[in-house]
């Protein structure tokens, strides 16, 4: 074989596997339940650049529970999923829930800024324009919802849309666990 032709097969070869990892990492479970992820870790700091121009860090928020939801304008299972988050604020006015707009991720801001006005968002929303909390949570796929408990300890990550009886169910499990320990 000629080394022009080892060099042909090398390169389809690793395109192929650049291309079979990109499939592998983006095609979507045939499921639409959310892969749920148990976790005891402690959560990133962070500061979060509220959309009303507040700022909150993870300290600010300590001692409560608390969830992270990261969503794109684009992606069809965040657009699926704001129904339940916003049926489980409106049910839970004690928990708070945060909406991370991965802005590093979207065309424009002002299209997350529009689908947040289209949606009637019932819960504050920050904007990762750096993609720092992307970054500090490993935040490899959209949807994903990530559960902080009051201790400061990463207690779930949901992988895809959830729907408020997982939230309630994994924030009744993970709310009892932390008392009890």
């Amino acid at each position: 074989m000629s080394v022009q032709r080892l060099k042909a097969v090398g390169w389809t070869f690793a395109v192929m596997c650049c291309a079979g990892l990109f499939l592998i990492i983006n095609i979507e479970p045939e499921t639409s339940e959310p892969v749920m992820k148990e976790q005891r870790i402690a959560a990133p700091d962070f500061t979060l650049q509220l959309q009303d121009g507040s700022t909150v860090t993870k300290e600010d928020l300590s001692g409560k529970p608390l969830i992270l939801n990261f969503w794109t304008s684009w992606c069809p299972p965040c657009i699926e999923e704001i129904p339940e988050l916003k049926s489980f604020v409106k049910a839970h006015p004690d928990i708070t829930l945060i909406g991370v707009n991965m802005t590093k991720e979207e065309f424009k801001k002002e299209s997350a800024e529009q689908f947040i006005k289209d949606h009637e968002f019932n819960f504050p929303v920050a904007y990762d324009e750096e993609g720092t909390m992307q970054k500090a949570f490993r935040i490899f796929t959209i949807p994903v919802t990530v559960i902080i408990v009051p201790d400061g300890y990463v207690g779930k990550t949901f992988f895809g849309p959830v729907t408020a009886a997982k939230l309630e169910e994994a924030m009744n499990q993970l709310l009892s666990e932390n008392t009890a320990s």
